[in-house]
């Protein structure tokens, strides 16, 4: 008999959801750009975290993750706000991706997560808090993140829609409860 956390995840689950954590970590140091105009595939991990663990989980990964990487692997400054967005993301991943709900990716959810995670979270929360933080103009930075924002919604897409149709037709998630 498998034990399990308060909310019913499995002591496996719990522990796998830890390693996708660490992945996101090594994932995000591979990240490429300045403090403004930042690259990086950690929106495949956060995917699969969001499809198989839910909005819940996904949205508190996100913000372990973050928090982490600030503590451990610091690029920059600090500021509890990007926690926040992080969080807001993980759980729009989880939300609309939580195989629950879809156990094959349908792809309106998959370019709702994009346009979202891209425009909302990327775009324009974090353009916000660069702006408080570092005093820049708010229009002049928006307008220069917005063509690396709308490059990445197809990228976001392709990626996040192929991994997870890899994903379902592996059967990855019976395979790691097995």
């Amino acid at each position: 008999m498998q034990k399990t956390t308060r909310r019913g995840l499995a002591t496996r689950k719990l522990v796998f959801l830890a390693v996708l954590i660490a992945m996101q970590l090594v994932v995000g140091r591979f990240s490429f750009g300045t403090n403004f105009l930042k690259v990086s595939a950690t929106f495949l991990v956060s995917a699969l975290i969001g499809y198989w663990y839910g909005p819940f989980y996904a949205a508190i990964a996100g913000g372990v993750s973050d928090l982490i990487g600030a503590i451990l692997l610091p690029m920059g400054s600090f500021n509890f706000g990007f926690t926040l967005v992080a969080i807001f993301s993980g759980f729009i991943f989880g939300w609309l991706l939580d195989q629950r709900h879809m156990p094959q990716p349908v792809w309106w959810r998959v370019l709702a997560v994009a346009g979202i995670i891209n425009l909302g979270s990327n775009l324009f929360l974090n353009t916000v808090l660069l702006h408080y933080m570092y005093g820049a103009n708010f229009w002049p930075l928006f307008l220069t993140r917005l063509p690396k924002e709308l490059i990445m919604i197809p990228i976001y897409y392709l990626g996040i829609y192929f991994l997870l149709k890899a994903v379902a037709k592996l059967h990855l998630e019976q395979r790691l409860n097995a």
